[in-house]
C-alpha cells in the first residue's frame, strides 16, 4: 500500500495551522488501516527517485510524517511493506493526541482536529470525493460536526459505554442509544474527556 506524500501534507498541514488553538501540544500520527494493533514488523518509508527516508514508528501501527522539502515537491510516496485489500478505499487513520492523558482518554479538541485533517486528506484525493464532502457541505451536513464521537479514534478493544466529561458536568451513554454525542456538540469545550468502558473497566 501507499498514498502520495503531498496528499497525507495536506492532513499535517492542516493539524499546524489550527494545533495552537485546538490542541496545544498535541502530537500527529497516521495510523495504518484495517491491520491489528498488535502487529510487528510494519515499515513506512516516502520513496522517491532513488531516495528513501524511513519513517519513526510511534506504535506498531502508527507513523510519524516527517517533513521533506524535495518529497512535497515531487511524486514522492510513502510507501508501507504491507498489501491491504484490493478495491477499498485505505487512507491512513490520522490520530492527534494531547499530552498527559491517562489511557483510553480522548480529548474532544483533539477528535475534532483529527477529524478535519482526515476530511483535508479526503478532499485532495479524488473529484468524486470533493464532490461529496462539497455537497455535504452545501446542504449544512458538516461531516465532522454531525459524526458520533465512537467513529474516531476509539480505543482497539470491546466498549460498552461512553463518557464525556467537562468542567465538572458529565455525560454517561451506552454505545447502543439510537443518538450518541456528535464532535459538532458546542455543549461540550475542546477540552471535554472522553472514556471509553467494558463493564465498568477503562478500556484502553
Amino acid at each position: 500500500m501507499a498514498w502520495r506524500y503531498q496528499l497525507l501534507q495536506t492532513a499535517q498541514d492542516l493539524f499546524e495551522r489550527h494545533t495552537a488553538t485546538r490542541a496545544p501540544g498535541a502530537t500527529l500520527t497516521f495510523s495504518l488501516p484495517k491491520v491489528d494493533a498488535t502487529q510487528t514488523g510494519n515499515q513506512v518509508e516516502i520513496v522517491r527517485a532513488n531516495k528513501r527516508i524511513v519513517l519513526p514508528m510511534v506504535s506498531n501501527t502508527t507513523f510519524a510524517l516527517v517533513r521533506d522539502a524535495e518529497a512535497a515537491e515531487s511524486d514522492a510516496m510513502v510507501v508501507v511493506n504491507r498489501y491491504f485489500p484490493r478495491g477499498v478505499m485505505n487512507h491512513p487513520n490520522v490520530q492527534v493526541r494531547s499530552p498527559g492523558l491517562p489511557d483510553g482518554v480522548r480529548r474532544m479538541g483533539d477528535l475534532r482536529l483529527s477529524c478535519a485533517a482526515q476530511m483535508e486528506m479526503a478532499k485532495a484525493e479524488g473529484l468524486k470525493l470533493r464532490a461529496l464532502v462539497a455537497t455535504a457541505s452545501l446542504f449544512g451536513l458538516g461531516m465532522c460536526d454531525t459524526l458520533e464521537v465512537t467513529k474516531i479514534d476509539v480505543p482497539t478493544g470491546s466498549y460498552d459505554t461512553v463518557t464525556i466529561e467537562d468542567d465538572g458536568r458529565r455525560l454517561v451513554q451506552s454505545v447502543a442509544q439510537a443518538n450518541l454525542l456528535q464532535l459538532g456538540d458546542k455543549k461540550w469545550s475542546d477540552n471535554a474527556r472522553i472514556s471509553y468502558t467494558m463493564r465498568d473497566q477503562i478500556v484502553q
